[in-house]
């Protein structure tokens, strides 16, 4: 067995020099990912949610004749640094929530393009509204021997537990025994989650969903595995003989951009007792409900409760947001530590120290432990670290 570091929720901006995903970065594709992004950020395995489009799947199927990319026979795509691509497919579906639907080899993709060929209106775009239920998307995923798993599931953008249902067995009956494994998003974390009492038939991750190089790794997870390749990758997200996710390792919910309700007539983000659902300042009752908010109002146990093994949640900060830290000195600890990950997780605090000095080392050695004072976001703003 062996331990990996893995995103799987990343966009890339362009492929072929086209626009694949709007809201992305266009200086974001999929050879900086593979060959600059995730080395720096000290990642083993990623995550790329765009391969739907007709664009990224020409991208890849064009590395792999080059040799910068070979297929696993047991799945997925390693890259001829060692860093494992699992290709996904984010989709909006008729309800108007976002899926991925993880697929093991590019036969798979072009069968997943074909069924959607129909369905969507530009294949090229990522993330598009598919005429298509979440029922027949789960469906597909078997069909393509893939992973199906709800996107950052709390969110009241797009999220399945944030704006569509209370319980997913309501909303998709037999189906809803389909899915094993659940994103939690930026804004929540394993407690949140766990109040809500049929979460625990599901595994946790924790992704960046990243539109830019900066953004990739700022939430992860850490895998027991046995190889790195697709099938390992389904094995430990049942827990099969050994397989697990050992860690969760995200942003404290506070720093997300939906935490709390968020009022949009007077810009109050609120720090009333949830859930928030009336603006106390002004009386809007037409809010971006926080994904705090919603768990509150739609949970079934006053605790969380866990499954026996439910892997820990790490709180952590992306390097860039830690106070002090600024561009030059980022460059000066990854070349002192190699990639952001063996800085946050593994350097001694005397080692940090001694390149960033001793209130960055601080705040890192701080974070490792526990949580760092943070001012709450909502309404799309993102929370920051107090200094």
């Amino acid at each position: 067995m062996r331990n990996i570091y893995g995103d799987l929720h990343i966009h890339v901006g362009s492929a072929g020099g086209r626009a694949v995903k709007i809201t992305a970065s266009r200086k974001l594709d999929l050879y900086s990912v593979l060959f600059d992004a995730a080395p720096r950020k000290g990642l083993d395995m990623v995550g790329i949610v765009d391969a739907g489009s007709i664009l990224v799947s020409a991208e890849i199927e064009a590395m792999l004749e080059k040799g910068d990319l070979r297929e696993h026979p047991r799945g997925g795509m390693l890259a001829r640094n060692g860093v494992l691509l699992i290709p996904g497919c984010e989709v909006e579906s008729r309800e108007g929530v976002h899926l991925i639907l993880y697929l093991p080899r590019l036969k798979s993709i072009k069968d997943y393009q074909k069924y959607m060929r129909s369905r969507v209106s530009n294949m090229t775009l990522s993330t598009q509204r598919a005429d298509v239920s979440i029922a027949e998307l789960i469906n597909l995923s078997l069909v393509l021997d893939g992973i199906f798993c709800p996107a950052h599931a709390f969110t009241p953008h797009k999220g399945i537990y944030g704006f569509l249902t209370r319980r997913l067995g309501d909303e998709l009956g037999r189906d809803a025994g389909s899915i094993k494994v659940l994103e939690l998003g930026l804004s929540a974390d394993t407690d949140m989650a766990g109040m809500i009492g049929e979460t625990r038939d599901y595994t946790f991750l924790s992704n960046s969903d990243a539109h830019s190089a900066d953004n990739i790794g700022r939430e992860y997870n850490l895998l027991r595995m046995a190889d790195k390749n697709f099938q390992e990758l389904g094995y430990c997200l049942e827990n099969f003989e050994g397989r697990r996710v050992l860690a969760n390792y995200g942003m404290d919910p506070l720093m997300g951009k939906y935490h709390r309700s968020y009022c949009t007539n007077c810009m109050t983000i609120s720090s009333d007792a949830p859930p928030v659902l009336r603006c106390s300042r002004c009386g809007n009752d037409k809010l971006v409900m926080g994904v705090y908010d919603r768990i509150i109002q739609i949970r079934d146990q006053e605790e969380p409760r866990y499954p026996v093994g439910r892997p820990p949640y790490n709180y952590r900060v992306p390097l860039k947001d830690l106070p002090g830290v600024g561009p030059k000195l980022r460059e000066k600890l990854m070349a002192s530590f190699h990639n952001e990950i063996n800085l946050l997780e593994k350097a001694s605090k005397d080692d940090i120290e001694r390149v960033a000095g001793a209130v960055v080392a601080s705040y890192i050695t701080r974070m490792r432990v526990g949580r760092l004072p943070i001012t709450p976001g909502g309404g799309g703003k993102y929370g920051r670290v107090r200094k």
